[in-house]
């Protein structure tokens, strides 16, 4: 007989869950917003170069859009009604290996260099970092509390 599945909202911190259940669904409907209606202004945060914009690549827009909506369609609904940790770290696995090819998309529309050069950041390459580093901060924290906590025992 298998055994029964944990369950995410039993298992995982509430500061994980509100972020995976309300926040990240939020952030990829608004990406998706902004690739189908104002594509023009959406690479020029990520380039800061408004003349790489051209309508004929409207479609790439489209299909990364449709992608966005996927992410904000697993974390609003399917994480929300199966709460099954297995699924859980599955659809965040998912979603990291999708997180990092962004950071090195990000890095290559600026250069190494732009991105070495933190003075020149817009504010959407400083949500871009705080994406990145916000939620290792918060799981090294986690961790240490774990750790702390098992140590007195």
């Amino acid at each position: 007989m298998p055994l029964p599945p944990f369950k995410a909202s039993t298992t995982l911190p509430l500061l994980y869950r509100l972020t995976l259940l309300l926040l990240e669904p939020l952030f990829a409907l608004n990406g998706a917003i902004m690739t189908f209606r104002t594509p023009h202004d959406y690479i020029t945060k990520i380039t800061h170069n408004p003349t790489l914009y051209n309508p004929a690549n409207q479609f790439l827009y489209t299909q990364l859009g449709g992608a966005w909506l996927m992410f904000a369609f697993n974390e609003a609904v399917v994480m929300y009604l199966v709460d099954d940790l297995r699924v859980w770290k599955l659809l965040c696995w998912g979603m990291l290996v999708s997180d990092v090819v962004y950071h090195v998309s990000s890095v290559q529309a600026v250069g190494v260099g732009g991105f070495q050069e933190a003075g020149g950041w817009n504010a959407f390459d400083w949500a871009v970092w705080a994406s990145a580093v916000g939620p290792r901060v918060s799981d090294t924290t986690i961790k240490a509390k774990k750790i702390r906590l098992l140590a007195e025992k």
